[in-house]
Protein backbone atom coordinates (compact mmCIF):
# COMPACT_ATOMS: atom_id res chain seq x y z
CA UNK A 1 0.00 0.00 0.00
CA UNK A 2 2.83 2.05 0.69
CA UNK A 3 4.68 1.74 -2.29
CA UNK A 4 1.32 2.40 -4.26
CA UNK A 5 1.17 5.45 -2.44
CA UNK A 6 4.80 6.50 -3.17
CA UNK A 7 4.22 5.76 -6.63
CA UNK A 8 1.17 7.76 -7.00
CA UNK A 9 2.91 10.66 -5.96
CA UNK A 10 5.90 10.25 -8.07
CA UNK A 11 3.22 10.22 -11.11
CA UNK A 12 1.60 13.34 -9.80
CA UNK A 13 4.95 15.18 -9.46
CA UNK A 14 5.96 13.61 -12.90
CA UNK A 15 2.84 14.99 -14.46
CA UNK A 16 3.01 18.53 -12.57
CA UNK A 17 7.01 19.09 -14.16
CA UNK A 18 6.10 17.40 -17.45
CA UNK A 19 2.89 20.25 -17.69
CA UNK A 20 5.21 22.67 -16.19
CA UNK A 21 7.89 21.87 -18.81
CA UNK A 22 5.31 21.90 -21.86
CA UNK A 23 4.25 25.62 -20.59
CA UNK A 24 7.70 27.17 -20.87
CA UNK A 25 8.31 25.83 -23.64
CA UNK A 26 5.17 27.49 -25.24
CA UNK A 27 5.82 30.81 -23.35
CA UNK A 28 9.42 30.88 -25.23
CA UNK A 29 8.00 30.21 -28.44
CA UNK A 30 5.89 32.52 -28.26
CA UNK A 31 8.52 35.11 -27.16
CA UNK A 32 10.18 33.89 -30.22
CA UNK A 33 7.59 34.44 -32.23
CA UNK A 34 7.33 37.90 -30.68
CA UNK A 35 11.00 38.34 -31.43
CA UNK A 36 11.25 37.22 -34.73
CA UNK A 37 8.22 39.64 -35.84
CA UNK A 38 10.51 42.40 -34.48
CA UNK A 39 13.57 41.58 -36.16
CA UNK A 40 11.20 41.10 -39.78
CA UNK A 41 10.39 44.61 -39.07
CA UNK A 42 13.20 46.25 -38.24
CA UNK A 43 15.03 44.38 -41.27
CA UNK A 44 12.23 45.46 -43.42
CA UNK A 45 12.33 49.43 -42.15
CA UNK A 46 16.19 49.46 -42.83
CA UNK A 47 15.75 47.90 -46.56
CA UNK A 48 12.87 50.38 -46.78
CA UNK A 49 15.57 53.39 -45.34
CA UNK A 50 18.07 51.68 -47.74
CA UNK A 51 15.86 52.03 -51.12
CA UNK A 52 15.33 55.54 -50.41
CA UNK A 53 18.87 56.69 -50.11
CA UNK A 54 19.40 55.08 -53.46
CA UNK A 55 16.22 56.52 -55.01
CA UNK A 56 15.93 58.80 -58.33
CA UNK A 57 13.20 60.99 -60.24
CA UNK A 58 11.56 58.49 -62.40
CA UNK A 59 12.39 59.14 -66.48
CA UNK A 60 8.71 60.08 -67.19
CA UNK A 61 9.24 58.15 -70.72
CA UNK A 62 6.54 56.81 -72.70
CA UNK A 63 5.91 52.99 -72.05
CA UNK A 64 7.03 50.34 -74.81
CA UNK A 65 3.71 48.77 -75.42
CA UNK A 66 2.33 46.96 -78.62
CA UNK A 67 -1.24 48.65 -76.96
CA UNK A 68 -0.88 52.29 -75.17
CA UNK A 69 -4.48 53.44 -75.34
CA UNK A 70 -7.14 52.66 -72.43
CA UNK A 71 -10.65 51.12 -74.38
CA UNK A 72 -12.94 52.15 -71.10
CA UNK A 73 -15.83 50.40 -72.28
CA UNK A 74 -14.16 47.16 -72.79
CA UNK A 75 -11.24 47.50 -70.39
CA UNK A 76 -11.89 44.95 -67.71
CA UNK A 77 -9.67 46.32 -64.51
CA UNK A 78 -12.08 46.35 -61.35
CA UNK A 79 -10.98 47.77 -57.86
CA UNK A 80 -12.35 48.32 -54.65
CA UNK A 81 -11.81 51.15 -51.65
CA UNK A 82 -11.20 49.56 -48.35
CA UNK A 83 -14.55 50.09 -47.70
CA UNK A 84 -15.78 47.36 -50.12
CA UNK A 85 -17.03 50.13 -52.90
CA UNK A 86 -16.30 48.94 -56.33
CA UNK A 87 -15.15 50.74 -59.23
CA UNK A 88 -13.63 50.43 -62.98
CA UNK A 89 -11.85 52.62 -64.97
CA UNK A 90 -14.74 53.90 -66.65
CA UNK A 91 -16.10 55.95 -63.71
CA UNK A 92 -13.04 57.77 -63.99
CA UNK A 93 -13.02 57.90 -68.04
CA UNK A 94 -11.90 61.83 -69.23
CA UNK A 95 -9.81 62.40 -66.20
CA UNK A 96 -5.84 62.27 -65.48
CA UNK A 97 -5.09 59.17 -64.20
CA UNK A 98 -2.03 58.06 -62.08
CA UNK A 99 -2.33 54.58 -60.90
CA UNK A 100 0.34 52.78 -59.32
CA UNK A 101 0.85 49.07 -58.39
CA UNK A 102 2.12 47.90 -54.81
CA UNK A 103 2.18 45.84 -51.76
CA UNK A 104 2.71 46.09 -48.28
CA UNK A 105 5.47 43.00 -49.02
CA UNK A 106 7.26 45.10 -51.47
CA UNK A 107 9.84 47.37 -49.83
CA UNK A 108 10.50 49.20 -52.87
CA UNK A 109 7.08 50.06 -52.78
CA UNK A 110 6.87 51.30 -49.60
CA UNK A 111 10.08 53.33 -50.05
CA UNK A 112 8.53 55.44 -52.10
CA UNK A 113 5.33 56.02 -49.97
CA UNK A 114 5.81 59.19 -48.24
CA UNK A 115 6.71 60.85 -51.45
CA UNK A 116 3.92 59.13 -53.17
CA UNK A 117 1.75 60.89 -50.59
CA UNK A 118 3.33 64.40 -51.03
CA UNK A 119 2.34 64.34 -54.61
CA UNK A 120 -1.42 63.06 -54.01
CA UNK A 121 -1.28 66.07 -51.23
CA UNK A 122 -0.46 68.00 -53.67
CA UNK A 123 -3.94 67.19 -56.13
CA UNK A 124 -6.34 65.78 -53.71
CA UNK A 125 -8.66 68.61 -54.50
CA UNK A 126 -8.41 68.92 -58.22
CA UNK A 127 -11.11 66.87 -59.92
CA UNK A 128 -9.54 66.59 -62.99
CA UNK A 129 -6.97 64.22 -61.60
CA UNK A 130 -7.52 60.86 -60.13
CA UNK A 131 -5.05 58.69 -58.13
CA UNK A 132 -5.27 55.12 -57.55
CA UNK A 133 -2.92 52.86 -55.15
CA UNK A 134 -3.83 49.30 -56.26
CA UNK A 135 -2.88 46.35 -54.50
CA UNK A 136 -4.11 42.66 -55.29
CA UNK A 137 -3.56 41.57 -51.70
CA UNK A 138 -6.77 40.73 -49.51
CA UNK A 139 -8.49 44.08 -48.24
CA UNK A 140 -7.74 42.71 -44.87
CA UNK A 141 -4.42 42.16 -45.13
CA UNK A 142 -3.97 45.86 -46.60
CA UNK A 143 -6.06 47.40 -43.53
CA UNK A 144 -4.06 45.78 -41.01
CA UNK A 145 -0.75 47.09 -42.21
CA UNK A 146 -1.53 50.36 -42.92
CA UNK A 147 -1.30 51.71 -39.05
CA UNK A 148 2.21 50.29 -39.42
CA UNK A 149 3.10 52.98 -42.35
CA UNK A 150 2.06 56.86 -41.89
CA UNK A 151 2.01 57.54 -45.36
CA UNK A 152 -0.57 54.81 -46.48
CA UNK A 153 -2.83 56.73 -44.36
CA UNK A 154 -2.92 59.60 -46.99
CA UNK A 155 -3.60 57.74 -49.77
CA UNK A 156 -6.65 56.80 -51.87
CA UNK A 157 -5.92 52.64 -51.76
CA UNK A 158 -7.68 49.89 -53.76
CA UNK A 159 -7.73 46.48 -53.79
CA UNK A 160 -7.91 45.12 -57.47
CA UNK A 161 -10.57 42.80 -57.72
CA UNK A 162 -10.29 41.52 -61.61
CA UNK A 163 -6.69 42.96 -63.44
CA UNK A 164 -6.72 43.71 -67.08
CA UNK A 165 -3.72 42.75 -69.65
CA UNK A 166 -2.83 46.51 -70.63
CA UNK A 167 -1.61 47.00 -67.32
CA UNK A 168 0.72 43.79 -67.26
CA UNK A 169 3.96 44.54 -65.20
CA UNK A 170 6.94 42.96 -64.96
CA UNK A 171 7.05 43.86 -61.27
CA UNK A 172 6.43 46.19 -58.51
CA UNK A 173 6.05 49.04 -57.80
CA UNK A 174 4.77 49.97 -61.46
CA UNK A 175 2.99 53.27 -62.20
CA UNK A 176 1.26 54.48 -65.06
CA UNK A 177 0.23 58.04 -65.81
CA UNK A 178 -2.83 57.95 -68.35
CA UNK A 179 -4.01 61.21 -70.01
CA UNK A 180 -7.64 62.38 -70.50
CA UNK A 181 -8.05 60.63 -74.11
CA UNK A 182 -6.55 57.29 -71.98
CA UNK A 183 -3.26 57.64 -73.55
CA UNK A 184 -1.13 56.03 -71.73
CA UNK A 185 1.86 58.39 -71.38
CA UNK A 186 4.17 56.88 -68.74
CA UNK A 187 4.74 53.33 -67.27
CA UNK A 188 7.78 53.25 -65.53
CA UNK A 189 8.78 50.53 -63.22
CA UNK A 190 10.61 50.73 -59.69
CA UNK A 191 10.95 53.23 -57.10
CA UNK A 192 11.35 56.62 -57.83
CA UNK A 193 11.11 60.13 -56.18
CA UNK A 194 7.22 61.48 -57.26
CA UNK A 195 7.43 63.87 -55.39
CA UNK A 196 10.15 65.65 -57.64
CA UNK A 197 9.52 68.86 -59.25
CA UNK A 198 9.97 67.34 -62.32
CA UNK A 199 6.95 65.11 -61.90
CA UNK A 200 4.79 68.48 -60.71
CA UNK A 201 5.71 70.18 -63.90
CA UNK A 202 4.49 66.93 -66.15
CA UNK A 203 1.25 66.93 -64.18
CA UNK A 204 0.57 69.89 -64.17
CA UNK A 205 1.37 70.74 -68.49
CA UNK A 206 -1.49 67.65 -68.58
CA UNK A 207 -3.64 69.90 -66.41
Amino acid sequence: MLNNTIKLKNYVWLVIVLIGALAYTLYLNHNLKEDLEDYKGYYKSIAVKYIQEIMEKPEMTAPDMEVTSVDFDSNMLLFQDLDGTQFSLRDFQDKILFINYWATWCNPCLAEMPNMAELYNEYKDNNEIVFLYLSKEEAQTIIDYIPKDESLKDLPIYKIITDDDLFATSGIPTTFIVNRKGKILVKDVGSALWNDPSVVNYINNLL
